[in-house]
């Protein structure tokens, strides 16, 4: 080209042109920036939808990369030219272009993508508008998870999601116990109910992101919805997407809080010590036992002036305190030419309410995406996280239940600083909880956590795409506790007392890996064709786990300062290292096709083979088949004017679960000495018989459901019926013992559960500036174990085909023996009582209390749950509201607190109210001492049966958006500021504690925290 152009122009004058050219182009340059920035105006404007304020929309002015997004009222301000467009967009709405022409001052209403149903739902492997659905899939967003406060973000799904139950047990920090099921408990093998959680198209860790990062969380709750997941979908899959950048400059959001925090409820307990020797005294004459206390002693506290030496001592004053938690977030966003990024970065510092506990979290989340050519995407994404957790080695229940145990006689610490045992040798008691928190006696966890992926995506030809997932996750967990010699007294005497109960003397350390990989491969098509739209993806997915420990310890150190294994005696010492490993190979696809937007339908395959299972039954087929009609396209609803769209949906498919252990049908080896020619000789046998035959665990479900959307999209409605079989449980088989080996491992037992969802919300407006949102949620679902054998009665729950799965069976509490009178006269009970006992009845009316008067009792489950939220919007302040309740479930729960004197624990004040000859209670027995009193503890009855159900104001916030005319001036896009309070009452029959908790045990467990926060964000 150079050799031709240079034979048609004459030599030279290519030295001129460029300079020709850059002056030009100056000269353009310059007169249309000074007729851009003659034309450059600040155009404001408020975004809107249905009456209410939408924040996070994006506005780009069109044609340029100049762009941002909308504060929390909605607002935006941006320079643009007077003859501009702007690009209004926002997730969940229709796309708009307003035209500027000249004004200055812009009111934008957006409509739901198609009144809310163009809006894309994150599923299974991809993206599907939720118009299209026919399968039972329900999200929330990022925005309204944050509505509450927490530093767990698994805590934020309780009561957003119908069809999701989330039970958290515990308000330890790092370590909050949160239970998900997805549509009831579906299993009683080691195989779990815990549903799979995807993290930006991978297996990944819910608790490990920080709560700001989510963008939105989809849950799959059906067979259709979660059969592409095949051998790890049975118990439901929780889908979250996190954050991306946008194209339209940069952005940066800080947010902070700080959280001021207290138990929501603690027992009342005696803490007078001359009433509780008193009570211990009767407690003891009561139970057979000789008194503790002489009556000089009590005459000693009751009639003290010192109360130094003889205190009223409150030992849950010493042990729960109010925390403050700090959390920091910073967000950075953005894109420019094909290329976005988002980068989060968090800092929890959370204290416990608990002394002793303390719990750290940092995490770093990276998004990354750019379009290399017009078919070429890349991207990534990285998340890290280190987790620093101290607590007591014992534990949060142990820790309560062993400050419990202490009597009000004396206090942890004496005034000389001397830790105390107990106030006299006799006593009872446990471990001085203050006492190993001050000498800094706690287990540290540390726990280094990465996952990431990297994605290609080639668009091959229009409507077909090759996209591709490589990534994993890597867990290192360590652990370690030192336990050191401390000396401890009586505070009677200040003698010597032996040493502080720490457990063993010495130093573990313990380290857990693990390592998994995933790569998929799918190519997905989607084209339509006059009436008909069809989209299609198949798939080849290969997963791999390894996981690895180690630990090692060493007793009887010399010196408490010395905390390392190689530090301590050899003797004694003690080591142990296990590794495992797991691989699952899949091909998978999925279609979707409708006719006129009207008639849908969907099928699911997977073909899945786990190391887990023989060889023979290794590889395992997964399927589902959905069908929607959105009759409200049919002619004869046209004229109904107030139905926006009504759609009829149902489903069946088949599900897998392959968490059935790792070699359940190997015939493992376990070390085992025996004896030879007179000695000891190290050797190995096999103590199981295995099943060759296993396979999976398999879970069919049925799903009829419908969605409506009303009255211009303010009303929404979803509704689901559903029955889900899970079959071929595995389980121990039922053999005789004189086999003298453990049973088999065998696919017998079948649970069903059945159930309704019904989500509902409303959104509106009273007046220009005020507008609101209302809505709710109702679950409930039936659990019946239809195939298992012969019945098993374990404590108090029996497994018997036809009753709710681990249903109670008890002794049914019948009242408090007055009277001698009354007992000789009563069915006579399996243990001899003494007037103020329990009176347990008579259930099948042949006189004699025996194990035929056991029967079931109901309350294992809820009967249901529910969810109301409300929202209000007026002018530059914004107010939520959530409650959240659980009807008919009950706990059963006993031991410290819950009864008196366990190992001398102080009793409630409920106790004021015992059976005594002279207060004739026939709702409380006579005080005892609950360290084995027969005639209470020596059944399970009703009498520890506590009803759970409750109703909590979950959450409530109040929040303030500075205008903008405000912010402007200080170079911020918005201020919010805004408080916060989680768990504010509960409204409940359960005694002392919270009804929030696990299940059944001891009534003692990390209290949940009531939680005032104060907190603001800003964005530039």
């Amino acid at each position: 080209m150079n050799k031709l152009l240079r034979r048609i122009f004459p030599p030279g004058i290519f030295m001129h042109v460029p300079v020709i050219r850059l002056r030009w182009a100056m000269l353009c340059g310059i007169l249309l920036s000074t007729l851009q920035l003659a034309a450059q105006q600040t155009v404001r404007g408020r975004v809107t939808a249905a009456d209410s304020a939408i924040s996070g929309v994006t506005v780009q002015l069109k044609g340029t990369a100049i762009g941002t997004q909308t504060n929390q009222k909605g607002e935006f301000s941006i320079n643009a030219p007077a003859n501009g467009t702007l690009l209004v967009s926002a997730i969940g709405y229709a796309s708009q272009e307003v035209k500027i022409a000249g004004q200055s001052m812009l009111a934008i209403a957006l409509e739901s993508a198609d009144q809310q149903l163009n809006q894309v739902v994150v599923v299974g492997y991809g993206t599907q508008s939720k118009r299209k659905l026919t399968s039972a899939v329900v999200t929330v967003s990022g925005e309204d998870l944050n509505k509450r406060i927490a530093t767990n973000p698994t805590a934020l799904l309780q009561g957003q999601l119908p069809g999701l139950q989330v039970v958290q047990g515990s308000g330890e920090p790092g370590a909050e116990k949160i239970n998900l099921r997805i549509r009831g408990v579906s299993t009683f093998s080691g195989a779990g109910n815990d549903p799979l959680v995807i993290v930006d198209g991978l297996p990944g860790s819910l608790a490990s992101l920080n709560p700001n990062d989510i963008e939105s969380v989809s849950l799959l709750k059906d067979a259709a919805s979660a059969a592409i997941y095949g051998s790890r979908g049975a118990n439901g899959v929780i889908v979250i997407k996190t954050k991306r950048g946008k194209n339209g400059g940069f952005s940066l959001t800080y947010n902070f809080n700080l959280g001021i925090s207290n138990p929501t409820s603690l027992p009342d307990v005696v803490t007078n010590s001359a009433e509780y020797m008193r009570l211990s005294n009767e407690a003891s004459a009561n139970s057979g036992r000789q008194p503790i206390y002489t009556q000089a002693q009590i005459d000693l506290y009751e009639n003290a002036t010192d109360r130094v030496k003889y205190p009223n001592h409150d030992w849950l004053g010493d042990l729960f305190v109010t925390a403050y938690t700090k959390n920091h977030y910073l967000n950075m966003a953005g894109g420019k030419d094909n290329t976005t990024y988002n980068l989060g970065i968090g800092y929890t510092d959370q204290p416990g309410t608990m002394i002793g506990f303390e719990f750290k979290k940092y995490t770093v989340n990276l998004g990354l995406s750019s379009k290399v050519n017009k078919r070429v995407t890349l991207g990534t994404n990285i998340l890290l996280n280190y987790s620093n957790k101290l607590n007591p080695r014992q534990g949060a229940d142990d820790s309560f239940l062993s400050t419990l145990a202490q009597s009000p006689l004396y206090p942890p610490r004496a005034p000389d600083g001397r830790w105390i045992k107990k106030a006299y040798s006799n006593e009872q008691g446990n471990k001085n909880i203050p006492a190993i928190v001050g000498e800094n006696v706690r287990a540290r966890s540390e726990d280094y956590y990465v996952q990431g992926n990297i994605s290609l995506d080639v668009e091959i030809l229009k409507g077909l795409t090759w996209e591709n997932r490589a990534g994993g996750n890597f867990d290192a967990f360590k652990f370690s506790d030192f336990r050191p010699v401390v000396e401890m007294f009586y505070y009677s005497d200040m003698t010597t007392a032996g040493q502080l109960d720490v457990g063993p003397l010495g130093y573990d350390a313990r380290r857990t890996d693990n390592v998994y990989g995933v790569y998929y491969s799918q190519l997905n098509f989607r084209r339509t064709f006059g009436d008909h739209t069809l989209s299609a993806l198949a798939g080849y997915q290969q997963e791999y786990n390894k996981a690895s420990n180690i630990a090692g310890s060493r007793l009887q150190y010399t010196t408490n300062f010395l905390k390392e294994l190689d530090a301590g005696p050899k003797p004694g010492m003690t080591n142990s290292g296990t590794s495992s490993e797991w691989a699952i190979r899949s091909f998978y696809g999925n279609a979707n096709y409708d006719f006129q937007d009207k008639y849908l339908f969907g099928t699911s395959i997977r073909y899945d083979g786990t190391s887990r299972l023989p060889e023979d039954t290794r590889w395992g087929l997964f399927y589902s088949f959905s069908a929607g009609w959105r009759i409200s396209k049919e002619s004869f609803l046209e004229d109904v004017s107030w139905i926006n769209d009504l759609k009829l949906r149902g489903s069946w498919g088949k599900l897998g679960n392959q968490n059935i252990g790792l070699y359940p049908y190997q015939s493992t080896l376990t070390a085992r000495d025996y004896a030879f020619d007179g000695k000891v000789i190290p050797g190995y046998n096999s103590a199981m018989i295995v099943e060759p035959t296993l396979t999976w665990e398999t879970t069919q479900v049925l799903d009829i459901g419908a969605d409506l959307t009303a009255f211009d999209n303010k009303l929404s409605l979803t509704f689901d019926w559903f029955n889900k079989n899970t079959f071929d449980i595995l389980r121990q088989a039922q053999i005789p013992l004189w086999l003298g080996m453990e049973a088999p491992l065998i696919n017998n037992g079948s649970v069903r559960n059945k159930g309704v969802e019904v989500g509902a919300q409303y959104r509106g407006h009273i007046t220009k500036d005020l507008s609101f949102f209302a809505g709710g949620n109702f679950q409930a679902y039936k659990n019946t174990l239809e195939k298992y054998g012969k019945r098993e009665i374990n404590g108090n729950l029996i497994r018997e085909e036809g009753k709710p799965l681990d249903e109670y069976y008890l002794y049914i509490w019948d009242g408090i023996f007055q009277n001698q009178a009354e007992i000789d006269r009563s069915p006579k009970q399996p243990i001899t009582p003494s007037p103020g006992d329990l009176k347990i009845k008579d259930v099948n009316g042949d006189g004699i209390i025996s194990d035929a008067d056991r029967t079931y009792v109901q309350g294992k489950y809820p009967s249901f749950q529910y969810t109301a939220n409300l929202g209000l919007n007026w002018k530059q302040f914004d107010f939520s509201a959530m409650l959240y309740g659980s009807q008919g479930q009950k706990i059963y729960v006993n031991g410290w607190g819950a009864e008196p004197f366990r190992q001398g624990s102080m009793p409630t004040t409920d106790w004021r109210n015992r059976w005594t000859p002279t207060n004739p209670s026939t709702t409380m027995p006579k005080i005892y001492m609950a360290d084995g009193y027969a005639p209470v503890q020596g059944y399970p009855s009703t009498y520890f049966l506590k009803d759970a159900s409750f109703l909590r104001l979950k959450n409530l916030q109040l929040g303030y958006t500075l205008p903008a005319r405000l912010t402007d001036k200080a170079a911020m896009k918005s201020l919010r500021v805004y408080f916060a309070a989680d768990n504010v009452f509960t409204i409940s029959d359960y005694p002392g504690l919270d009804p929030e908790r696990a299940g059944d045990g001891l009534y003692v467990t990390y209290p949940q925290i009531r939680t005032f926060t104060f907190g603001a964000s800003v964005q530039f």
